[in-house]
């Protein structure tokens, strides 16, 4: 651990590059390096367009021992200049770094350059702080922080909600899995999944309660047809499952499921708990000193 004896408040700034960069993600991590560290934290989203809403939503949702989410808005110039925290991670899209970093000359500032812009599959971070040093690292792609809601799916898909499980929308998918042809290999195949969705004709019956023992967060109905009643009550009936019913076949549903990796606003506490360990493996000491002292 580092020693907080001495330490000022620090205002450090995470900026993305493009929608989907992961600066959320970067920012609930770096919060939590900041909580090992025995600092209080503020953890803030800045903006005024609905991703900002949506963002500082999620944060106020995550509940994060040792910090401050906020209270589901977007925070002000002076909410922000008026912490009290050791440290305020401060997350803001890069149309509205401007207007926040002029209010906030002395800020430390994370660039995440996300994988569209840089060519990887991983994020590139770049650390700067108010004399223009300047630090990389990167962070690996991970399956569990790109992966969609339940509620994404739904979104992406146009799909009419037919029951909902007890996590309902906020659950995750890390898979997206087409349904067998028949019933017989279908348990073993959906099996081998975990934390899935299943694609899956609505008239196949079988093939859609065969995915509801394998214990899928989502079954996803498709080609408009009329749902077997049954289904919809083992469904209901055990709540583990969200059976959604798309209005598009198969093909056209998977296609419109594509782009839902990587780009769902960052949400979930197993989320944060993985960026916590992936970003404490990629910041050692030396990066957290200039982080946070």
């Amino acid at each position: 651990m580092l020693s907080c004896d001495g330490v000022g408040m620090i205002k450090l700034v995470v900026v993305g590059d493009v929608t989907g960069a992961g600066a959320s993600t970067v920012a609930v991590g770096i919060a939590q390096l900041a909580v090992e560290n025995r600092l209080s934290v503020d953890l803030r989203r800045f903006g005024a367009d609905d991703r900002a809403s949506i963002d500082a939503r999620n944060f106020s949702e995550l509940l994060l021992d040792g910090i401050d989410t906020g209270a589901g808005s977007p925070s002000s110039v002076l909410e922000i200049q008026g912490s009290t925290a050791d440290i305020c991670v401060i997350e803001v899209s890069l149309k509205d770094e401007n207007e926040l970093l002029s209010n906030l000359p002395d800020s430390k500032i994370i660039y995440v350059q996300g994988s569209e812009s840089n060519g990887r599959a991983d994020a590139l971070l770049t650390i700067r702080n108010h004399n223009f040093l300047e630090e990389k690292f990167s962070l690996c792609e991970d399956r569990l922080l790109a992966a969609p809601t339940v509620g994404d799916l739904i979104n992406a898909t146009g799909s009419a909600v037919l029951t909902r499980s007890v996590a309902g929308e906020r659950e995750i998918c890390e898979h997206l899995v087409i349904g067998a042809i028949s019933h017989d290999p279908a348990d073993d195949y959906f099996g081998r999944f975990g934390r899935k969705a299943v694609i899956v004709r609505a008239e196949k019956v079988d093939i859609g309660l065969a995915a509801l023992l394998s214990g899928a967060e989502c079954l996803i109905l498709t080609g408009g047809y009329e749902p077997s009643p049954y289904l919809l009550d083992r469904a209901a009936a055990s709540r583990d499952t969200t059976v959604i019913l798309s209005p598009n076949p198969t093909v056209v549903t998977a296609k419109n499921l594509e782009g839902t990796f990587g780009m769902s606003p960052f949400s979930h506490s197993d989320k944060a708990l993985r960026i916590k360990k992936l970003m404490t493996q990629a910041v050692d000491i030396a990066k957290q000193n200039e982080l946070f002292f």
